[in-house]
């Protein structure tokens, strides 16, 4: 065992985010060039073995296509911005033999729609993907337990990192475990790094001692609150305090009434969807609490100067290859 070379098959998918790409090969280069030898190797794959475009506008030779992965011990699949509108019922088929096979398969950001598709994920796993894809995941997969924690691993091999840094929290997890402290200690000091462990929340300003612990609660009950808005006067019994009290706090903390705040929560996560998402902009608006789409039109571009329609359509012709959005 002490011999083994470990293998990591990183499956790119369009407009995937760079940054975890680059700690997970850098997390495995620093280990053999410090070993002097070969303990880590990797590959890219595309579904189809072409080129491919990262969200930063870079483009990545790939070293295979999906018929270059063989049994690997760690099959990593970095989702990008549109993670579901192009399936690959042989990229599905991949995860399913390479699963079976006993690989490991890590889905970072929102490569853990993917793996949902796939048909991988039982009652007892539990997923995490970035943050603000969380309510579109379970839109789509309303029975899978999904947290905000940075990473995950479960018991059936399944293995979710919600992107950014969190994608080295999880690989120098993996390091450890299968190589022992010392090696996953050398990378974390290497790329001056103290590791986080798996239980750390992606967002942890809803409780931050500094801000005001109504305000949190209060804004928890938004979020929970997006397609059904509940009105701040309930939000402010709920919290047995006055709407005046709660008012005065959101103004004193957030310059703002926690009515326009509501709002803009609602405008964010449509924005999330328009995003990630090609639903019809009247069905984005229904699931951001908007009974109106003039209503919802208008409070969009006063935040983002553009129509939803009109931001959909900019950042895709800045960011995505058009080649990715066809059939």
């Amino acid at each position: 065992m002490e011999n083994k070379v470990f293998s990591f098959d990183i499956i790119l998918q369009p407009e995937f985010p760079s940054n975890s790409l680059v700690l997970i090969q850098e997390a495995l280069r620093i280990t053999n060039q410090y070993r002097i030898n070969e303990i880590f190797k990797y590959k890219l794959i595309t579904v189809d073995a072409k080129k491919i475009r990262s969200s930063n506008g870079q483009w990545w030779k790939a070293d295979g296509g999906l018929e270059a992965i063989k049994n690997p011990d760690f099959i990593i699949v970095i989702g990008g911005n549109l993670p579901v509108q192009k399936k690959s019922k042989k990229l599905f088929s991949t995860l399913r033999i390479a699963h079976k096979n006993l690989s490991k398969i890590i889905a970072v950001d929102t490569g853990a729609f993917l793996i949902a598709e796939s048909g991988l994920i039982n009652k007892e796993t539990i997923v995490c993907t970035h943050w603000e894809t969380k309510s579109n995941f379970l839109e789509r997969y309303p029975d899978i337990k999904i947290v905000e924690n940075i990473y995950t691993i479960n018991a059936n091999g399944l293995m979710f990192a919600a992107g950014g840094i969190s994608t080295l929290d999880l690989i120098l997890e993996c390091i450890k475990k299968i190589k022992g402290k010392n090696y996953s200690d050398e990378i974390a000091q290497a790329l001056i790094y103290k590791p986080r462990e798996k239980s750390t929340m992606q967002k942890d300003d809803q409780f931050n001692p500094l801000i005001d612990n109504i305000c949190q609660k209060s804004i928890l009950i938004m979020e929970k609150n997006i397609e059904t808005p509940i009105k701040i006067n309930e939000i402010a019994k709920k919290l047995n305090i006055s709407l005046r009290t709660l008012e005065r706090k959101f103004y004193k903390l957030y310059k703002m009434s926690p009515i326009k705040f509501y709002v803009n929560l609602r405008i964010k996560f449509a924005r999330n969807l328009l995003f990630y998402d090609d639903r019809k902009i009247s069905e984005i608006s229904s699931i951001a609490g908007f009974n109106y789409n003039s209503v919802f039109i208008n409070s969009f571009k006063k935040i983002y100067n553009k129509t939803p329609s009109e931001y959909r359509k900019y950042f895709r012709n800045q960011q995505f290859d058009k080649n990715i959005l066809g059939n």
